[in-house]
Formats: C-alpha cells, structure tokens, sequence
C-alpha cells in the first residue's frame, strides 16, 4: 500500500511539473497606443486574456511582447482582444466603438494632439 501511495504522489508531483513547464511563445504585436493610458488599459486587460502568460508594452514604440500558452489561445485571438480595446493590433484594425470610447490622447495615432497634461506625456 505504501508503494501505491508513493507511486501515486510521484506521478502527481511529475505532472505538476510537467503542466508548469507547458510549452510557451512569445510575440511582439505593433499597436497604436501613444500614452501611459493606452499602456494603462493594456495592463488592466491583456495578462488576463485566455492563455497568456506575461505582457510587456513599450510606449515608446507601441509594441507589445506577449507570451503566451498556444494550447490555451492563438496570436489572432490575442489580437483580436486587443482591437476589442480599441487599439489597432498588427494589421488587426481596432474596434470602432471600443475607439471611439477611449480617452482623447488614446485616439492621437502618434502625434499626440489632444492631449492633456494628465495623459502620461511630457509636455
């Protein structure tokens, strides 16, 4: 009985493992974010999205790295839940009414008018 119980832990303890070290990729995917409240939603909502892992956004490029488990989701979906922010994600368009309810200084594609000393962008 003893053999069977340790038998068994061992196998959990492998599999625990095993599922830990699942197989992960990583992908740099272009936005149109422009300020520290683009970079703001973006934390507030990718790291939650299905399979993914770890995020990390560049402001001052406007890409994102995302690690994610491909088992769990694909880069196109993980895209497509971008533009549903409103932001455009690669050649994935943002969503137009998830767009248009984003602050002033978000909408700015790059050259940043509208925006208000609050936006996150030296002035």
């Amino acid at each position: 009985m003893k053999k069977y119980v340790l038998t068994l832990v061992i196998a959990v303890i492998g599999f625990t493992a095993f599922a830990q070290n699942a197989k992960t990729e990583t992908v740099v995917i272009q936005t149109n974010g422009v300020c520290e409240k683009c970079k703001e939603t973006f934390t507030a909502n990718v790291p939650y999205f299905k399979g993914v892992t770890d995020f990390k956004y560049d402001v001052a490029t406007a890409k994102m790295s995302v690690t994610y488990t491909p088992s769990k989701t694909t880069v196109d979906e993980i895209r497509q839940g971008i533009s549903k922010l409103g932001y455009n994600a690669d050649d994935v368009k943002a969503n137009a009414e998830a767009r248009a309810k984003l602050p002033a200084c978000c909408r700015a594609d790059g050259n940043k008018p509208g925006c208000s000393k609050s936006c996150g962008h030296k002035h």
